[in-house]
């Protein structure tokens, strides 16, 4: 296997869109569809950013994960939300196979096809969070999601939030954090199925951004993008994986 970064950018929770069959679940619902619950509020653009940057391919979801949550796992008991989950079992299977199933393979597919080209993977799955959850504030700008016995994925995230760091120095930046880069999701359950060929990690950026004014995110997304190349080892016209 080369030395080189093969990246790719996913996101899970792109979009709130409800297929038409499924519309009279949500009706007077449109607030929750439209709140942290339905969807992650700028981390579209922020993959589309990562992605332009790195000349990644980019995989998203449009539908809400209020339908099935793109995030977790089969079997995991917050797959579906308290709309779905009282459903029958044969509708939440319909859901799956329509909503839920394709993005995973497709994710699957890619990084298949990625590792064939001798490098290893560089998926970066793209995410935000609400500045404050219940009573809870989050003192957090932007967030490295990683695991932490996984020497590759630890040292590639420090050196992608110093790189951050140095282009704006008023970001607070946390590692696993406002979740922690071990439970379940999507990248963990690559990264059992493709070992060290594979590193994966979860960004989550504060949705304050989005909030704000469009040159905020577009300027929060700017310096991620030029950070990830910094990292990656744009310089030397190969991006390589940095040695543990």
């Amino acid at each position: 296997m080369s030395g080189c970064w093969a990246p790719l950018i996913t996101c899970e929770h792109a979009g709130n869109a409800v297929p038409p069959e499924y519309l009279p679940l949500f009706a007077g619902r449109e607030g929750l569809l439209a709140s942290h619950r339905g969807f992650d509020l700028g981390a579209l653009a922020t993959a589309a950013s990562l992605a332009r940057a790195a000349g990644a391919p980019l995989l998203s979801v449009a539908f809400t994960r209020l339908l099935a949550d793109h995030n977790r796992s089969i079997g995991h008991p917050r797959l579906f939300s308290d709309i779905t989950k009282p459903l029958p079992r044969r509708t939440r299977q319909e859901i799956l196979a329509a909503c839920y199933v394709p993005h995973r393979e497709a994710v699957i597919a890619k990084v298949t096809a990625l590792r064939a080209t001798g490098r290893r993977v560089l998926h970066i799955a793209s995410h935000s969070f609400t500045p404050r959850l219940g009573d809870v504030v989050r003192h957090c700008d932007v967030g490295f999601l990683y695991d932490p016995k996984r020497a590759v994925e630890k040292a590639f995230c420090s050196r992608w939030l110093r790189e951050l760091r140095c282009l704006d120095g008023d970001l607070i930046l946390r590692r696993n954090y406002p979740y922690r880069g071990v439970t379940d999701g999507l990248v963990t359950v690559l990264r059992r199925r493709f070992g060290e060929a594979y590193a994966g990690m979860e960004l989550e950026v504060n949705q304050r951004f989005a909030r704000g004014s469009d040159e905020a995110l577009a300027s929060i997304n700017e310096h991620l993008a030029e950070a990830l190349l910094r990292a990656m080892g744009r310089e030397t016209g190969c991006l390589t994986p940095e040695k543990a």
